[in-house]
């Protein structure tokens, strides 16, 4: 029997967390039950499963509770269908964690920041206090360093007619700063106002003030300040002033943060003593927002950005390592080196990552524990006899970069006790994010004497690096971007956060050669401009990419160049995408927004083993939910975003559908299943069962618009239908029965109120007044089966005339309306419809970026697209591997599936594979005219139906088949 034993999709884990575990072998042609074995470190059995009937290679551990610092041993045998048992496999393992708080005994610690190096800031509020047309409101405030950014916790009802102005002045009056306020489709989120200050104004008292110039402006306030404690060196500082109202004074506090310049991030160290031959040693360590750790001067491990982005008062991830090999008789020396990440986020944004209520300075915790000859267990664990300093990074933000500055040797103090970050500690269940293949320059050309560009060929997620040699004090500045100016630099702006948007500095500390990369930041780039100041030499600069450690399991290709390039570019940008979370892009945002997940989710997991990291993210979602139900539209959130919208945090419900449907497996339904009826709950309370009457992203960045021209409301309503029939569907898998009746009966009074709104019956198809045909209105009822069935026919007919006649073969549909255009085509049998829209080469269509040489994805079809690293688009990708190549489950974990390729002379071949649950599926098929050739690979104890035009099915089992039709 092969002996490809996998728990939670890792050999030999060492972290697994307290949730029973899924274990995994390698696929059985005859398999129709399996019967697992487990014992523990001490050889006792804790579970005997008995033959279980399943012809999936893998069970869920049904055995006893697991306990910290344990080990686990199993063994797997299948049976056939004769009853005849195989031979037991070789013996997996896994291994425990520290589960329960109290195994830890180690201590969250960190290292003083001066005041002036920290945030001050007021993020509470019980009210809002209104400015009327005329009229100022304001907040003095004292700094105790240089003020690099503020922001303001402002007000408005959206789609008011309102014009402001935010200003930062002196308490004399002196304007240093200021930015105009409009009121527009787009709503005034948390914090989402601030004013950057180059050159930063020194240390002393200022007055931030709104003008509200036409209609209402409000302020975040907050009526009873809450008690001040004494510094502990690492929280940010109150807001220690005024507020005012035309000048008079209230007695509140308003809603502020102010920047100023970020302390050096902190470094760690501890000595002791290893008196004899270690056995075992596990390090069980996180550094909040990155650890880096390393004993004896070596790495304990290639995992970079870690952990990955949390709610970090809700849950932290920490990680295991086997450090036995680290570990000699003597003395021993553990280091830390602590980054921001989202944790301790410095520099203001649209987003305020920087007044994420958790924010202080970086903490760390580390346990080392070790087993001595005689078994015998010594802990060595973080508390403050812990020596700190500053370290070499000086400066890092989070949309900018890092500042390595060392001059001079680090000046090691004691550390001091953290308080603990709120979140529950947990063992990451994730693969982490790694270094991959180093990706040379494919040309280079200085711009100046001084400045050299890299053209790196693709667009990419990561950072460089290079080889160094000068004088002490000399430095290079490094650029990132997607851009080139007219000049022929490095072109990058972020008009979303403040500071230079993708620099790293690195200042030399000898003349000796040194080799350095960025420890703490990722950028998004294809260009990257490399300035020299000083006398300095650079060499051997290498781009390096970074993203989540997932494990490749699909591959397609077809005779058509382009839908093989769509595929292939959505693999790669979501991997470009994929640090932890996914996220929307690497250079602007870096968030988890959640549409962008969900449209390309089902995409994706052809491509990659998405199972623990969405699953990881899911749990992000649950952490995130608000107490009445609603989802942010970012995951995680400091707190933007909260405003309901069922077009975009849908991924609370499809996800997890997505995920069973891939993988097979009721648990996942089951975790998941109370956070989704409360969201779905909530979703209908605010709807009334109607068309949804709130703000939403809608059909996004349909060709040449942001918000769609129909507006917001058709588009949230037919998700919203579709996330409540996803609900049902997933609670009539669990059972339960009287709620999966009452969202189907929801559904139907969504959809019959979504017809009686906007259908026209004199065209036959779904409009909004004086805005003409939209596809997305007419696309999406005809996916989700909404449609009448005696205007169906009128509806997909309109879509048809629409594609051929207005837009001449072209899309015109946004983010949401993309991902069922195609598929829409193909059900209503035009696939050749499908095929010409998906092969445009001129706007909008993929065909475009195909053309321009692109190796990744935009964010949108006009030519001024902010990112070319978006996979949203891709969404596409899911119609080419079920359309093209002809390859759909049918049921959830491939226990079945269906094989149609299409029938199209433009495309008259195709393969791809897939690795499922239960092994490789694989079809590789041709048409020459009328004859086919097809070869098949069916995994074990899963059924195909092969369907060729104008002959009956063919179902057919295990195996390999080579057919003709």
């Amino acid at each position: 029997m092969p002996c490809r034993l996998r728990v939670n999709g890792s050999a030999h884990p060492i972290d697994i967390g307290p949730d029973a575990p899924v274990l995994n072998w390698g696929p059985h042609p005859a398999q129709q039950a399996a019967h697992i074995v487990v014992h523990d470190q001490e050889g006792t059995l804790i579970w005997d499963s008995g033959p279980v009937p399943t012809t999936v290679p893998r069970l869920r551990y049904g055995g006893g509770t697991l306990t910290s610092r344990s080990a686990y041993r199993w063994r797997v045998r299948v049976i056939d269908a004769d009853g005849q048992a195989s031979a037991w496999n070789d013996e997996g393992r896994w291994e425990t964690p520290l589960l329960r708080p109290e195994d830890w005994s180690a201590t969250w610690i960190g290292h003083r920041a001066p005041p002036g190096r920290r945030i001050v800031r007021s993020i509470t509020s019980d009210h809002v206090a209104w400015a009327d047309s005329g009229h100022w409101l304001g907040q003095t405030f004292t700094a105790d360093g240089p003020i690099t950014a503020v922001t303001a916790d402002l007000v408005a009802e959206l789609g008011d007619d309102v014009v402001g102005r935010l200003e930062l002045c002196t308490l004399d009056g002196e304007v240093l700063a200021e930015r105009e306020l409009f009121g527009g489709p787009f709503p005034w989120d948390r914090f989402a106002h601030y004013l950057e200050l180059d050159p930063a104004p020194p240390a002393g008292e200022y007055l931030l003030r709104v003008h509200a110039e036409r209609g209402r402006i409000g302020w975040r306030s907050h009526t009873r300040p809450p008690h001040h404690e004494a510094d502990d060196g690492l929280s940010p500082l109150p807001v220690l002033g005024t507020a005012l109202r035309d000048g008079d004074v209230e007695h509140v506090v308003r809603a502020i943060g102010v920047e100023t310049h970020p302390a050096a991030n902190p470094i760690f160290r501890t000595s002791f003593t290893v008196t004899g031959q270690v056995r075992q040693a596990r390090l069980h360590a996180v550094g909040l927002g990155y650890g880096i750790f390393r004993i004896n001067d070596e790495a304990v491990t290639d995992d970079v950005l870690d952990p990955a982005p949390t709610a970090y008062d809700r849950t932290i991830l920490y990680r295991s390592h086997d450090v036995t090999h680290l570990l000699r008789i003597g003395t021993n020396t553990i280091t830390a080196a602590l980054g921001r990440g989202f944790y301790s986020a410095r520099g203001a944004s649209t987003w305020a990552w920087n007044l994420a209520p958790w924010h202080r300075e970086p903490v760390l915790l580390a346990q080392l524990e070790y087993l001595d000859e005689a078994g015998t267990r010594h802990v060595v664990h973080s508390d403050p006899t812990w020596q700190a300093a500053a370290g070499p990074v000086v400066s890092e933000l989070l949309y900018t970069g890092e500042h390595h500055d060392r001059l001079d040797s680090p000046s090691w103090e004691q550390a001091i006790a953290a308080t603990p970050p709120g979140g529950v500690l947990r063992p990451a269940p994730l693969p982490p994010i790694r270094r991959f293949a180093p990706v040379e320059p494919v040309t280079g050309h200085d711009i100046s004497e001084t400045t050299t560009v890299h053209d790196f060929g693709t667009v990419m997620a990561g950072h460089i690096t290079c080889t160094l040699r000068g004088q002490p004090g000399a430095q290079i500045i490094v650029t990132y971007g997607e851009h080139l100016a007219a000049d022929g630099s490095v072109h990058c702006d972020n008009v979303l956060a403040a500071g230079a948007a993708q620099v790293d500095r690195y200042v030399l500390a000898s003349s000796e050669e040194v080799t350095w990369q960025p420890q703490f930041t990722y950028k998004g780039f294809r260009y990257v401009g490399i300035e020299t100041v000083g006398p300095v030499a650079v060499h051997d600069v290498t781009a390096v990419p970074l993203h989540t450690d997932v494990r490749k399991i699909g591959r397609f290709e077809c005779g058509n160049e382009l839908l093989t390039w769509i595929d292939r570019a959505t693999g790669r940008t979501f991997l470009n995408n994929l640090h932890g979370i996914p996220t929307d892009t690497p250079i602007y945002e870096k968030n988890g927004w959640t549409a962008d997940a969900h449209l390309a989710t089902e995409a994706v997991l052809h491509h990659f083993d998405m199972r623990t990291t969405l699953g990881k993210w899911l749990d992000d979602h649950v952490d995130a939910q608000a107490g009445d139900g609603t989802v942010p539209q970012i995951v995680p959130t400091p707190g933007w975003g909260y405003g309901p919208d069922p077009a975009w945090s849908a991924s609370m419900v499809l996800i997890p559908w997505n995920l069973y449907w891939e993988y097979g497996d009721l648990a996942i339904l089951d975790r998941y299943v109370e956070p989704i009826c409360k969201y779905v709950d909530r979703m209908l309370d605010l709807s009334g069962d109607g068309v949804w009457p709130l703000h939403s992203w809608g059909d996004w960045l349909s060709p040449g618009h942001q918000f769609a021209p129909e507006g917001p409301a058709p588009t949230a309503t037919m998700m919203l239908h579709h996330v409540i029939t996803r609900a049902a569907a997933i609670c009539r898998e669990l059972g339960i029965e009287a709620k999966a009746s009452r969202y189907e009966q929801a559904a139907q009074t969504i959809a019959s109120a979504y017809h009686e709104t906007f259908f026209d019956r004199r065209t036959g198809t779904y409009r909004c007044p004086n805005v003409g045909y939209r596809q997305t209105m007419n696309v999406l009822p005809l996916a989700f089966g909404t449609v009448p069935a005696e205007h169906a026919a009128k509806v997909a007919q309109g879509l048809f005339d629409d594609i051929e006649l207005r837009t001449g073969g072209h899309l015109d549909c946004g983010a949401i309306g993309v991902k069922y255009l195609l598929p829409v085509l193909s059900d209503h049998g035009r696939d050749d419809l499908a095929i010409t829209v998906a092969t445009q080469k001129t706007r909008p269509g993929w065909g475009v970026w195909w053309r321009a040489g692109a190796q990744t994805l935009l964010e949108s079809w006009d030519e001024t697209a902010r990112s070319h690293d978006h996979y949203f688009l891709g969404s596409v990708a899911a119609w080419i591997q079920q359309r093209i190549a002809g390859f759909r489950a049918t049921t959830p974990g491939w226990a079945s599936f269906e094989v149609r390729p299409v029938m199209d002379d433009r495309i008259t071949w195709a393969r791809i594979a897939h690795s499922t649950m239960r092994g490789e599926a694989m079809i590789d098929w041709r048409r020459t005219g009328t004859a086919w050739e097809v070869e098949l690979h069916v995994p074990a104890g899963a059924t195909a139906t092969l369907i060729l035009p104008g002959e009956p099915g063919r179902q057919l089992t295990t195996g390999s088949h080579r057919l003709r039709g």
